[in-house]
């Protein structure tokens, strides 16, 4: 399993990299058979591939763990990102990063990109980023990590 990070062209994405002031738009896994299990809206979905309803065109960074996952680590990341499928998809704090506004935490039983990858890889014991709250991360925090590294770039 490998993260893919998007840097998304549609119009949403653009305001959101504007905003976030970073070259990613958009988080997902990308699993070992090619298929993403993604926050999109309306809900967590899984899909066949990178491409799925993304801009034709769209490069994708695609990250590894510097310390690769074990099989047990691999399984347990893949079950639980697929339990998230269904789950409502968390406008409030996508709002939250375009007008910077403050909430006081995460929406119960909703998720965004960026935040279901976060929270999955740390309670797989991989926590990409130290003394950070999910429902705070945008997709660019994700790339910096210094748990993973960028292993290629695929266009939509």
């Amino acid at each position: 399993m490998r993260i893919a990070l998007y840097r998304g062209r549609s119009p949403l994405s653009l305001l959101i990299r504007w905003q976030t002031r970073s070259v990613y738009s958009h988080a997902a896994f990308l699993l070992d058979d090619g298929s993403v299990i993604e926050a999109w809206p309306p809900a967590v979905r899984h899909v066949a591939d990178l491409s799925t309803q993304h801009t034709s065109g769209t490069p994708v960074d695609i990250f590894e763990f510097i310390d690769p996952l074990t099989v047990g680590e691999t399984r347990r990341l893949v079950r639980l990102a697929k339990a998230d499928v269904g789950v409502p998809y968390d406008y409030r704090s996508v709002v939250r990063f375009l007008t910077r506004a403050r909430e006081p935490g995460p929406t119960a039983q909703k998720l965004f990109c960026s935040e279901q990858v976060f929270l999955r890889c740390g309670e797989v014991g991989r926590h990409l980023l130290a003394r950070t709250e999910a429902w705070r991360v945008p997709p660019d925090w994700i790339a910096r990590s210094p748990r993973l590294f960028l292993e290629k770039t695929i266009i939509t």
